[in-house]
């Protein structure tokens, strides 16, 4: 028989060499896992605090939390923020409020918005050529609830274009025939707005609020007493811009004033001379 064939060591040392690399691979395949997160905490036991890396913070990215809250807020009050919501989207949203006992709550929600849209809408498209339809318009309305929306809206509708200032006087002062306090809400608004504007200096606004309180002045909403004692004001340290909000009044219930009690409308003149 012939004897098999003989390997020569040098191969057995490279074969033994290789066994032992795959073993050694396999162990620390197995515990590698094992060894890093010891190395990891034993690294952090051994870092001082100061050198610990602080949280990462995303600017302009919110939290997930309150994303849900902000997420929660249309489907809590049955709105979308004033934004035009689908009527799908609309009866899911009740019937979900419902199931969680706010339907009272939405419901109240709902008919505020409506009443909001039913006092901006007129009052945005109110002119000389309208202002009939707007009145029979504005009181088909609930305006002893929406009396501060009605304010509000003619306000800022005011401010915005005080060529419609008449206009709006007007509209006041028909409401105000049916319906005293709400003339007496607007007057009292707008001597708030004036006071605050003439404290900050802010002249656009004093001078939209004293158009405002002079037309009024002119429809009977205000009394006269009021527009002598801003007059008084303007003119008690008269300054540039005092003087010029103090004209611009004059220019608009001058006529009245003057009508209702000349002589005092003469001292007007003589402390603007």
């Amino acid at each position: 028989m012939s004897s098999p064939p003989q390997i020569p060591s040098d191969n057995l040392d490279d074969s033994s060499r290789v066994l032992k690399a795959v073993s050694e691979a396999r162990t620390s395949i197995v515990y590698s896992s094992d060894d890093d997160e010891s190395s990891d905490s034993e690294r952090r036991r051994r870092t001082p605090p100061a050198e610990l890396s602080p949280p990462r913070v995303t600017a302009g990215r919110e939290k997930p939390e309150a994303r849900q809250q902000q997420s929660a807020l249309p489907t809590r009050f049955g709105t979308a923020g004033g934004r035009y919501m689908p009527p799908t989207l609309k009866r899911k949203m009740m019937a979900d409020a419902a199931s969680r006992g706010d339907a009272k709550e939405v419901q109240q929600r709902e008919s505020w918005d409506q009443l909001k849209k039913r006092i901006n809408g007129p009052v945005n498209k109110a002119n000389i050529g309208n202002i009939k339809d707007i009145i029979v318009e504005l009181f088909g309305a609930n305006l002893v609830r929406g009396r501060g929306l009605l304010c509000r809206s003619l306000m800022r509708a005011q401010s915005q274009s005080t060529s419609f200032t008449a206009v709006y006087a007007a509209l006041v002062a028909v409401i105000n025939t049916k319906l005293p306090l709400i003339g007496e809400l607007m007057v009292t608004r707008l001597v708030l707005q004036f006071r605050r504007a003439f404290k900050r200096d802010d002249k656009g606004l004093c001078i939209s609020s004293v158009m405002f309180l002079a037309h009024l002045s002119n429809q009977r909403v205000a009394h006269e007493v009021l527009a002598f004692q801003i007059v008084s004001l303007l003119l008690e340290t008269p300054t540039d811009d005092s003087v010029e909000v103090a004209v611009a009044f004059t220019r608009e219930v001058g006529a009245f004033l003057g009508s209702i009690a000349p002589r005092v409308l003469n001292y007007v003149f003589d402390a603007f001379r």
